[in-house]
């Protein structure tokens, strides 16, 4: 009878070893959805193409394709860099941050307008035979005076907000 209850107590410690170092479910779905995506949206008013990476280290970058362009009165910005985490069995969410300049011209040497934090909230495709390959990316941001990180705005005045849209599909190797 001891040599029974032992040898479950060891079967039952092992499985737990087991298991605690195997990646739980949601692990394993997250790596799914890494990768690259082209969409296409609107940020505000201006209809833009944007290019979302997804890192399985954690990063989450995006490339707008109004960037540089001036389009956005007279401003330019760089590329969102940020960070995301599963949010759901389909969902993940992302905060990245950016900086907005004006360019410089032959009168003037540009100057930095504005740091910036968005929220990303980024819904995958739930469809059997294409799960993961289509992707909804909302945001929505704020952008501060030059010297306030967005990080950690504390009660800086929030100087531009901002909203968008976007629906893409994932790049993917021929």
């Amino acid at each position: 009878m001891n040599t029974s209850i032992v040898t479950l107590f060891l079967v039952v410690f092992s499985m737990a070893i087991v298991l605690t170092g195997m990646p739980d479910q949601s692990e394993a779905e997250s790596k799914k959805f890494i990768g690259t995506y082209f969409t296409l949206g609107s940020e505000g008013d201006i209809e833009t193409p944007v290019i979302v990476q997804i890192g399985k280290d954690g990063t989450y970058n995006t490339v707008f394709g109004i960037q540089g362009t001036g389009l956005v009165g007279g401003i330019n910005f760089t590329d969102d860099v940020g960070t995301w985490k599963k949010t759901g069995s389909n969902e993940i969410a992302a905060v990245t941050v950016s900086v907005e300049y004006t360019p410089p011209t032959e009168s003037s040497p540009g100057e930095l307008v504005a740091n910036c934090i968005a929220d990303h909230v980024i819904t995958f495709s739930n469809k059997v035979n294409d799960r993961f390959q289509d992707i909804d990316v909302m945001i929505s941001g704020r952008c501060y005076e030059p010297d306030v990180n967005p990080a950690d705005p504390d009660d800086a005045p929030v100087i531009v907000e901002f909203t968008g849209n976007f629906q893409g599909k994932r790049v993917n190797l021929p």
